[in-house]
């Protein structure tokens, strides 16, 4: 009961989210079909990052959607951004 959302905004973030996720995991699964998959999970985050953030955790994953392919580099940039979302979520009150 305590992960339930309780405010619109945390409605519709978590919605957003859940489809992400089950998006992911489909396209994880299934071979058919992929380019449809995409761009619907690209569609889905596009959208995830035009709502107001619940919480933290929300803007953490907004970070890692729009940094998720330079989080991962060797170069200072990277571990500058993988750095500030290690920051958050140590901060991040669970």
């Amino acid at each position: 009961m305590a992960d339930t959302p309780i405010s619109s905004v945390a409605l519709i973030w978590a919605s957003a989210t859940n489809n992400i996720d089950a998006l992911n995991q489909q396209l994880s699964l299934e071979l058919a079909d992929r380019r449809a998959l995409e761009d619907r999970l690209a569609a889905s985050e596009e959208h995830l990052l035009d709502l107001r953030a619940p919480d933290i955790a929300g803007v953490i994953r907004k970070l890692e959607s729009i940094w998720q392919h330079s989080l991962h580099g060797q170069d200072n940039l990277s571990r500058q951004k993988l750095t500030v979302i290690e920051d958050l979520r140590r901060l991040t009150p669970v």
